[in-house]
């Protein structure tokens, strides 16, 4: 056996590979993680920056909340010992002149999510519709209306033309189990749960290589060759079989020549959606806002929804759009990635639903952060989405191929969580115990 000789080769540093590479290399596997990046986390990507006379704040990147209390996040946050924030405060809308409570606005668009669930559970075994399509059949006043599509798109980085209200209503029904309404945050960043996993992968003898992007995986039944491209040059890495967890937008690029293509996998994965988000996180030498604050709704305005790091005393707010309003916005970034474009739009945002004068607000402004993830190679999106009628193909890519390639990722998960991390880590694990048993059904 060479250095490179393994028993599986998982290909992602993300939540999904670690968590399978984990499991396999505590199961008594001989296990290589190969990261394209120089970092694990994949999307999950925390930077601690200094604030004037307060602590370090970790600034989120990517993933920022567990939503609710599922079990596969709480579990590892347990046996990490790591502290963790409920989301309290108030939230406020803005209605294009004043700025009110949100309860109201909140609770409308929630009941047409609700009444969504329902509906679905009358129609016909295989009903699909888009969600738009879904409100023009429904007695739904248009300002409502606009409020749940604004949340749909929002929420869920997606065209309300194109996501599937079947798959809406699975993932309802799959928050409602979880409490999904609630959030938390873990203290000193979300960076803490792969780092945790990747301590225990190692410890259990795994191998972590970085900055070594798969380009081609050449396989057949029992064996896999995957050549990868870094700063030491090419080199291959030999296993039994692959766990792949690159992001569904990666798969759908073609970036990795598989040589024979799983063409059934790859199908399915083209029936799927990345959708786009636009975050970016202002640090203010003081607050300007109710100190109570958590979210603030403004749907008529770009960027449309705004929250703080309540209870957390920070002054920080952080921008948000999801779907078609979030790819209109980043078009503000030039080719050469400046987003200084985008920066001033969510400033001048901020100076009409504050009525402040913007030279305030820039004058005010300590740093910004944000990261394209649509423009990254190693993600080309956010986070998945079902397009209508493609409810199927998340089941459809974790079938194991030849019982040599196991794909993995938020994108494959089967429970309604799509674009969470407790769907990836679930999905890690269910590629590990699939890899395991596939390795006896190899013999």
């Amino acid at each position: 056996m060479t250095s490179n000789d393994y028993d599986v080769l998982v290909i992602g540093a993300g939540v999904a590979g670690l968590n399978a590479g984990r499991l396999l290399a505590e199961a008594g596997q001989r296990v290589a993680i190969l990261e394209a990046r120089d970092r694990i986390g994949g999307r999950i990507w925390t930077q601690p920056i200094a604030l004037d006379q307060q602590p370090p704040f970790a600034v989120e990147l990517g993933a920022e909340f567990v939503h609710g209390l599922p079990q596969e996040t709480w579990s590892l946050i347990k046996q990490a010992g790591l502290s963790t924030v409920e989301v309290d405060g108030s939230s406020l809308w803005f209605d294009g002149s004043r700025l009110m409570a949100a309860n109201e606005q909140r609770g409308a668009t929630e009941g047409v999510l609700e009444d969504l669930t329902q509906w679905m559970q009358k129609q016909p075994s295989g009903s699909d519709f888009s969600f738009v399509e879904y409100l023009k059949g429904q007695a739904v006043d248009p300002i409502t209306a606009r409020m749940a599509s604004n949340r749909v798109e929002g929420f869920n980085a997606a065209d309300q033309h194109r996501i599937s209200v079947a798959a809406l209503a699975k993932q309802q029904a799959a928050e409602d189990a979880i409490d999904a309404d609630r959030l938390f945050r873990i203290e000193g960043g979300y960076a803490a749960v792969p780092n945790f996993l990747a301590e225990k992968f190692i410890a259990a003898g795994g191998t972590l290589v970085l900055k070594a992007p798969a380009r081609k995986i050449v396989w057949k039944r029992g064996a896999v060759a995957v050549e990868t491209t870094g700063p030491d040059g090419d080199l291959q890495y030999h296993s039994n079989c692959a766990v792949i967890t690159v992001p569904l937008g990666v798969l759908q690029a073609q970036t990795i020549d598989f040589d024979p293509r799983p063409s059934e996998v790859l199908f399915h994965a083209n029936r799927l959606e990345m959708g786009a988000v636009m975050r970016l996180t202002l640090v203010f030498k003081e607050k300007f806002w109710d100190p109570q604050l958590s979210f603030l709704f403004a749907p008529a305005e770009s960027p449309p929804t705004w929250w703080t790091p309540m209870p957390q005393e920070a002054p920080v707010l952080t921008a948000w759009a999801g779907g078609p309003r979030a790819g209109l916005l980043l078009k503000l970034i030039t080719a050469d990635g400046d987003a200084s474009a985008l920066r001033d739009q969510c400033l001048a945002t901020l100076a009409k639903i504050f009525a402040l004068p913007l030279s305030d607000i820039r004058q005010m402004l300590s740093s910004w952060h944000m990261h394209d993830w649509q423009r990254d190679e190693y993600a080309r999106g956010a986070y998945s989405y079902v397009h209508v009628g493609a409810l199927d193909a998340p089941d459809k890519m974790r079938i194991p191929v030849e019982d040599t390639l196991y794909f993995a990722g938020e994108h494959t998960d089967v429970s309604g969580h799509w674009g969470t991390v407790h769907a990836a880590l679930a999905t890690g694990l269910a590629a590990a115990d699939l890899a395991i048993r596939g390795g006896a059904a190899r013999g």
